[in-house]
């Protein structure tokens, strides 16, 4: 952190009165002692003097006096009562954010510095809490997100958007939340179709048979270079198999599976309810880690995958809320993940040679699903951490920023941020609403869960709490993770609230004053090693290929992986020596992993390809297509557009029986690599067989030049011609509608 040489006389003033008083949460970095919150070595401070004002010396706070008062009548809000004036005022400061956070067009904000709405930030936030405090801006936020077909709306992301990102569907997660807020049923006749059509999409276009998962970016960590080896183009990021957006299409298609059995017929519902367990499945399958206690990162590769050992908070958060992770699980996940004095890490062990943006950072939506976790795994250390280190970044900044940089807790230092975002002002929020009290809103009422750890034990007060025709005002009493007592207008009663309650009322709860023994696996700022560049070596004989690369600085060892299995691992290099090699035993997609001292993974290195059978076959032949394209490797290419080549045919000769890899050389000049809608989708069918999506992201804009390689499918294909078609279909229609065009080179065909 930055020191400021002089305090004002107010914060002497302020800091020097709340000197003794009880400490809240203390670690290596920072101390919250009832109304202040500061670093331990004094230099940087924050006080609440009174609900409604926090004072900061931080040198980037948001205001330049240092001082946040509430500019706004918060009137129509619940009011907050709780043991210290920061708890208050930070609740105060979410409220007044959230409410300027509402446009013209009474839709919500997603920052300060980003207009509009976009899908998962919305949805995020609903879910912790905003749609109780805003549900009407949310309905209209959420009703943005549908395009003109009646789908779910994937933001422009990684490769021309949607299926290379398919987080989408959280959208689906959000709009049952308002159901449980509102119980309005013609809003779930409203949304059914919506998610109806959005996932039988996924289902055609996403979904892997192998694994049982669907493919698709990191939900939210959409930034490429920040959580994914360089090598992956948008192509191999569609490939992927994501922890956190996994736990996103499982939730999404339980709740079609409800809403199925509600408006269509049992089988589908029990379709929707297959696939979900099957994601479920997978999930534990293919992403458990024992050794490590919580789930891997990904499965990413090529054709084939193999997953990355780094943990993925959001990812490990929602397979405990939406319970995919056993209770035994749960427990291991939140007492093992590496946690930082300033929080969780998006993923760990970071990135060596990326700045901090999701790499190097912690985003406190993230932290509050994170803190809701530790919550339903009874863990209060985790929540316990998890309230201080949003509290602190909201106090320090006098705002609720996007993100920081987790190894100094300022948010100066990451590539790109902003003050008052929706989802950092939710997970505020979230402290009050979803673990102290522990509000759960559900069709048939409101549950409660509170669950205060024992440092923050006290008397907290919600008045003025709004539930469809009541109004509540909500005594909380004591810590603990159970209730003792629940009465409602001085009758006891069982935590819950009915839905058709009317009036106002007084609800008065009694925690036991029990909290299991727990803790966090508190673990210093750490980076894996840089990911090894191999190629392969060419046989001059009939002596077997080898991989090569250049050792790693600070590795010491390389696992060997031959289809996404480890076959080998050598034990460093020779000193001094300018290159690391590996014999291969078999034909295959080669990778290597280096081991640093420290013990983490690097990301696998790009997959080098060594088949006995390569067939590269033109899907043109003799025919130059008129248009921009150029550099093709055959005789000319099919340009794909959706007026015409809509359906075309082709054959190739196939020299053995075998297995074989098929994708295509293809080029995408539509849109950068990074923004807009313009994927390309098509169907490949071999002799009247549908194996499934061709998939050819955005190569650059105007990039006329540049030919990559599409999605491998898998067949088994017996010697001779076989009949090949690529159709354009109706799940085939990509976020942009209006253009889905590429440009198509030649068919390759691996055996194995």
């Amino acid at each position: 952190m930055t020191k400021k040489s002089l305090l004002t006389p107010l914060l002497l003033m302020a800091f020097g009165c709340s000197q003794n008083q009880g400490i809240i949460y203390q670690n290596d970095s920072f101390t919250w002692q009832k109304d202040t919150i500061s670093l331990n070595d004094g230099s940087i401070k924050a006080y609440a003097p009174d609900s409604y004002t926090i004072i900061s010396n931080y040198p980037e706070a948001e205001f330049p006096d240092g001082k946040w008062t509430r500019s706004r009548d918060l009137s129509h809000y619940p009011t907050y009562t709780a043991p210290t004036r920061m708890e208050e005022a930070l609740f105060n400061l979410a409220l007044e954010e959230v409410s300027i956070a509402v446009e013209p067009d009474s839709t919500l904000r997603t920052g300060k510095e980003w207009s509009g709405v976009w899908t998962r930030d919305i949805s995020y936030s609903i879910l912790l809490g905003v749609s109780h405090l805003q549900t009407q801006a949310s309905i209209n936020s959420l009703v943005r997100k549908v395009d003109a077909l009646g789908r779910i709306i994937q933001d422009t992301g990684t490769g021309g958007s949607w299926p290379c990102s398919t987080d989408r569907n959280i959208w689906a997660v959000a709009a049952w939340e308002i159901y449980k807020v509102t119980g309005d049923s013609n809003w779930l006749e409203y949304i059914y179709p919506i998610i109806k059509r959005s996932l039988e999409d996924d289902i055609l276009v996403s979904l892997d048979p192998q694994t049982g998962l669907l493919r698709g970016e990191s939900s939210y960590l959409d930034w490429r270079e920040q959580e994914y080896p360089r090598w992956m183009t948008p192509v191999d990021i569609y490939t992927s198999e994501n922890l956190g957006t996994e736990c996103v299409h499982y939730r999404a298609f339980s709740i079609l599976a409800e809403l199925e059995s509600m408006f269509g017929t049992a089988e589908d519902a029990a379709r929707y309810s297959a696939i979900a367990e099957g994601i479920r499945e997978g999930i534990n399958k293919y992403l458990w880690m024992q050794d490590k206690g919580y789930y891997a990162q990904f499965l990413y590769g090529r054709s084939y995958l193999s997953a990355s050992p780094r943990s993925e908070t959001l990812g490990e958060a929602l397979a405990i809320l939406w319970g995919i992770a056993s209770e035994q699980q749960a427990a291991s996940i939140c007492s093992s993940v590496p946690c930082q004095d300033y929080g969780t890490a998006c993923f760990f062990p970071n990135i060596a040679d990326m700045p901090p943006y999701h790499n190097d950072a912690m985003w406190p939506f993230e932290q509050a699903y994170w803190m809701n976790a530790c919550k339903k795994a009874g863990n209060s250390a985790g929540v316990m951490h998890s309230i201080a280190a949003i509290s602190r970044l909201a106090a320090f900044c006098l705002t609720n920023k996007e993100n920081m940089v987790i190894y100094d807790g300022r948010w100066q230092g990451t590539a790109i941020n902003s003050s008052r975002q929706l989802w950092s002002i939710a997970g505020n929020l979230g402290i009050v609403y979803t673990v102290l009290f522990g509000i759960d809103f559900q069709p048939e009422g409101l549950h409660f869960a509170p669950f205060v750890p024992k440092e923050m034990a006290g008397i907290r007060r919600l008045e003025g709490f709004r539930y469809r025709g009541a109004i509540y005002d909500i005594t909380l009493e004591g810590y603990g993770d159970g209730i003792r007592s629940f009465t409602i207008d001085g009758v006891k009663s069982e935590p819950f609230l009915s839905a058709g309650a009317e009036g106002q009322h007084q609800v008065h709860i009694v925690l036991s004053g029990h909290q299991k023994k727990s803790s966090v696996n508190m673990t210093a700022n750490a980076y894996s090693p840089l990911t090894p560049v191999v190629c392969l070596q060419a046989p001059e004989t009939n002596s077997s290929a080898s991989l090569v690369w250049s050792p790693v600085e600070n590795a010491v060892s390389y696992k060997v992986l031959c289809n996404g299995v480890e076959v080998a691992t050598v034990q460093g290099c020779a000193d001094g020596a300018a290159s690391c090699s590996f014999d291969l035993t078999s034909d295959g997609e080669y990778q290597v992993i280096a081991i640093g001292e420290n013990g983490y993974e690097s990301f696998a290195g790009e997959p080098v390809s060594h088949f006995r059978t390569t067939i590269l076959s033109d899907i043109v032949s003799g025919k130059m297509e008129s248009g921009p394209y150029s550099g093709y490797i055959g005789h000319g290419y099919v340009d794909l557009a959706l007026d015409k080549n809509t359906d075309i045919s082709f054959t190739a000769s196939i020299p053995e029986d075998g297995h074989y890899l098929i994708d295509f050389i293809y080029s995408n000049a539509n849109g950068p690599i990074n923004t807009e809608n313009k994927c390309a989708i098509r169907t490949l069918y071999v002799d009247g067989l549908r194996l499934g999506p061709v998939v050819m992201p955005h190569c650059g804009t105007g990039a006329f030049d540049i030919w990559r390689l599409t999605n491998p499918l898998e067949a088994d294909l017996t010697a001779g011609e076989h009949t090949f078609r690529l159709v354009y279909q109706p799940e085939n229609c990509n976020m942009n509608i209006l253009t889905n065009s590429a440009a198509i080179d030649q068919v390759r065909l691996r055996g194995l």
